[in-house]
């Protein structure tokens, strides 16, 4: 049984990569999508309900005509039985075929086959159907190059959203002049909704894996992601500490209210939240209400235990701070100035050890907001804040950007959770929630690496689709190296296996070597120096022979960059 067990998750994991939907090469500009990535797009679309449309989605109406659970429940159970991940097999199948046929031979077609091959009453399937037809029409119809030449003749361009064409197919068209969200209205009672499930699965998972609720969560904040998911980081933070976002009659977020511990069924958690400077502009009146939620419970009168934020906030004033200060729970950068600045360091190898980049966050985000702050520099505040976290947290929401595409990620929450080691003592638990899929996925930070490791960067569909671009392919490729040794570098989260597989793939093949030289031999000189780095540090120790031949390439490379040995 074991045997089974272990073969249902390992073919679960594969199932998870082999859906993933990840981008193949770079976006050409007035370019729309065609073909198998058409399909891919529209099927992750048709995975998840749609309220605000009045639309099902085609997983659930096919779950429920099949009379099986939720689609949910399935992905769920088929980690364990294998009727349960014949039936998810099925389900999905039969969701892309479907979508297949609407894409190349129309509705009508895509009809019938739900009809034939599921038993899809017609009514709900053709709403779900017509959707899907909408927004492809809205993927296809190139407005890029239109609104380019309207907005450089100083004619009005159509305002649209910002945000993931899966989480939200209303930013399609594209072309449109981006807009961002009324801050009065974060978090949206949508995002609230869904923060609930999200915040019960990462503390299940810390309970499972710790033994117990983590008594202080450190949790990263940005601007563009609450734009995009209208607050759905904002609502876990809330629901974490157990409070409600409350509405006037105009319909803005300007109080909260306490959410009583029999509904929340758990204590509440203290959280130290660390935002952006973007967040900290655009959402200020956002910044506002946690600060105030955060006052609302930590001081009310309940049992420590069930209290964290008022636990916390009482063994700070016991050792001498004001209310005020031992409820400081909003820290980012000083006015006017932007991101931790980890990410530079990391990226130009100026530290000596990782101390140095928890300190230089600490230095770049210790100014409180809130109050009773306004801004002012608090070190000491957010010094003894982070002494208590013992899980550090951020969210995902967009299909296109991961933890290794941009090193944002690991400049904040590689950063943060640095910082916290340093000043807790011991390395905290570090999750993300992964909510580009319809079934939201609670991953530890080595658990994420790994999946974008192998979906992205050690992936031939996604590393050939960047190489046909050339010069800026092989960049971007260096570009994620360098990110995912940036993990290593902040959070020592990467296994030494993916610096072995990065090796093999791009370096020690000599025709990809050779694609790669001719296309840019600068990123790849940054490329292998940074896997020789890596193994300097101590993060990845190759087999015989392997750090031998990078040092041969990298001189190869610097002598070629030099014009070492080349005549006119």
């Amino acid at each position: 049984m074991d045997h089974d067990r272990v073969v249902l998750e390992i073919y679960e994991q594969l199932l998870d990569l082999e859906q993933r939907l990840i981008p193949v090469g770079l976006h050409l500009f007035g370019q729309p999508p065609d073909g198998r990535e058409l399909v891919d797009t529209l099927a992750a679309v048709a995975a998840f309900d749609r309220p605000e449309a009045g639309v099902r989605s085609l997983s659930n109406l096919i779950a429920e005509a099949l009379g099986l659970p939720d689609y949910s429940t399935v992905v769920k159970e088929s980690a364990t039985s294998a009727e349960r991940l014949a039936d998810r097999e099925r389900i999905e199948a039969t969701v892309r075929e479907a979508v297949g046929e609407l894409v190349k031979r129309g509705l009508e077609l895509a009809l019938r086959h739900l009809e034939r091959e599921a038993g899809v009453p017609r009514k709900p399937a053709l709403e779900a159907l017509a959707f899907l037809d909408r927004v492809r029409r809205d993927a296809t119809s190139g407005g890029e190059m239109e609104g380019l030449l309207r907005g450089l003749s100083g004619q009005y361009i159509e305002p649209g959203p910002g945000a993931d064409i899966v989480q939200n197919p209303a930013v399609l068209p594209t072309g449109r002049n981006t807009h961002a969200v009324n801050p009065y209205g974060i978090p949206s009672p949508l995002a609230f909704s869904k923060a609930g499930p999200t915040v019960d699965s990462l503390l299940e998972r810390h309970l499972r894996e710790r033994g117990g609720f983590p008594e202080a969560i450190g949790m990263v904040l940005w601007g563009m992601d609450n734009i995009k998911t209208q607050g759905e980081g904002v609502a876990q933070a809330l629901w974490l500490i157990g409070a409600a976002p409350e509405r006037d009659s105009l319909n803005r977020v300007t109080s909260v209210s306490v959410i009583p511990l029999e509904r929340l069924g758990r204590p509440r958690i203290d959280v130290v939240m660390t935002v952006s400077g973007i967040f900290r502009d655009l959402f200020g009146p956002t910044v506002d209400m946690l600060d105030r939620a955060v006052r609302t419970i930590a001081a009310l009168d309940e049992p420590p235990n069930w209290n964290l934020l008022r636990k916390h906030a009482e063994q700070r004033m016991g050792a001498g701070e004001t209310f005020d200060d031992a409820a400081a729970r909003v820290f980012s950068n000083a006015a006017g100035n932007y991101g931790s600045n980890v990410n530079f360091m990391v990226g130009d190898s100026q530290w000596q050890n990782r101390d140095e980049l928890g300190d230089l966050f600490v230095t770049r985000k210790c100014f409180a907001y809130g109050r009773a702050h306004g801004g002012r520099e608090a070190r000491k505040l957010l010094d003894n804040a982070l002494g208590q976290v013992e899980a550090t947290y951020q969210n995902i929401d967009n299909a296109e950007i991961g933890i290794t595409d941009v090193d944002h990620y690991f400049e904040y929450l590689g950063g943060l959770t640095q910082a916290v080691e340093k000043r807790a003592g011991t390395k905290p638990s570090v999750y993300l929630a992964d909510g580009v899929s319809s079934v939201l996925k609670v991953r530890s930070l080595q658990e994420a690496i790994r999946f974008e490791s192998r979906a992205k960067t050690l992936n031939p569909k996604w590393y050939e689709g960047l190489l046909r671009h050339g010069f800026q392919g092989v960049a971007h490729v260096e570009q994620h190296v360098s990110n995912t040794f940036g993990w290593s570098a902040t959070a020592g989260a990467v296994d030494p296996w993916v610096y072995d597989e990065i090796a093999a793939t791009y370096l020690l093949d000599h025709a990809m070597l050779e694609r790669m030289k001719s296309a840019n031999p600068d990123a790849t000189r940054g490329l292998t120096a940074r896997l020789l780095e890596a193994r300097e540090r101590g993060f990845w120790t190759p087999a015989e022979g392997i750090g031998e031949r990078l040092d041969e390439i990298l001189d190869g490379l610097e002598d070629e960059l030099e014009g070492v040995g080349v005549h006119p």
